[in-house]
């Protein structure tokens, strides 16, 4: 096996590991700390190591499939049938928090990272906050109903800047200063080390 398949297969099994966490904090059909997860994380993690298209498609596809487990399983009483895709807002806010990853990440570096998570937490937060405003009858469709929206959703936007910003710490520093050295991938490392 050439290193790059190495590396490309160590990447993706470190991303569904980490989409797991979706899954950890699920008593009776809801999350006990929403958005408190890695998903942010996966989107980029995916922008750093990943190379092309493959930054955006290997865990948006990961992600699709935690929603299918999710929406049909864990949370298929609030469905009529079968759920093929999830929420569209949140996919273009996961989207966007790959393209954030991907201009700010160009040159790893720690304080990147943490940029990276501030940044993506707020798209994430704006793109989705407006996505409940435009689809759920929860709120009138006026500025009101959308600061409304968006007053609404600052615990969930807490919870995001931290998973975003505790799982990426953890996905990087695993690879960085464990998984590369051990299965000899030193040479995709994307940060340098701390001085």
């Amino acid at each position: 096996m050439s290193k790059s398949t190495k590396f490309f297969l160590v990447i993706t099994s470190l991303i569904i590991l980490a989409m797991a966490t979706r899954f950890l904090f699920l008593i009776d059909g809801s999350s006990v700390l929403p958005n408190f997860s890695a998903v942010g994380a996966v989107a980029i993690v995916g922008a750093i190591y990943f190379r092309g298209i493959y930054r955006f498609i290997v865990p948006f596809l990961i992600l699709w499939l935690s929603d299918l487990i999710l929406n049909n399983g864990f949370y298929s009483q609030y469905y009529d049938g079968f759920q093929l895709f999830g929420d569209s807002f949140v996919y273009l806010g996961f989207l966007a928090i790959a393209a954030v990853a991907y201009l700010i990440m160009k040159k790893s570096s720690w304080t990147g990272l943490v940029i990276t998570g501030l940044t993506g937490a707020v798209a994430f937060y704006l793109i989705t906050n407006l996505g409940v405003w435009i689809t759920s009858g929860m709120y009138t469709k006026d500025l009101s109903g959308l600061l409304a929206s968006y007053e609404a959703g600052i615990p969930f936007f807490r919870n995001t800047l931290l998973g975003n910003l505790f799982y990426s710490f953890i996905l990087v520093g695993l690879f960085e200063f464990g998984i590369a050295k051990w299965m000899n991938l030193e040479e995709h490392k994307a940060f340098a080390p701390v001085a």
